[in-house]
Parts: structure tokens; sequence; C-alpha cells
């Protein structure tokens, strides 16, 4: 009887982690995105924190940060 259970609830977490998963995926808006690779590929590391700015740009399109 436990062997059953944990078996089922291992089954569960691995679904929930999968819906997560695909969730976060899909919330990312895919041109927002891009613009951002745009703008960091163009970005002068200079005059300019570019890293922090992509992080931001990534956020708020709703991506998860690489």
């Amino acid at each position: 009887m436990i062997r059953k259970k944990s078996t089922l609830l291992a089954l569960c977490a691995f679904a929930f982690g999968i819906g997560m998963a695909t969730t976060a995926i899909a919330a990312c808006n895919n041109t927002c995105r891009l613009g951002c690779e745009r703008a960091y590929s163009l970005c002068d590391p200079n005059t300019t924190d570019c890293e922090l700015n992509y992080a931001n740009c990534y956020r708020s399109c709703g991506c998860i940060i690489p």
C-alpha cells in the first residue's frame, strides 16, 4: 500500500512540475524577448550596464532569466 501511495505522489509531483514548466515557457512573449536580445547585442558596455538592462527587459517580457 505504501509503495502505491509513493508512486502516486511521485507521479503527481512530476505532472505538477511539467505543468509549471510549460506555463513558464508559454508566458514568455517571444517578440519581446527577441527585442531584448537585439538590444543586448547592440549595447555598448562602456556607457551602460548591459547585463542589468538585459535582465530587466527579460523580466518585463515575462520570461525566465537565462
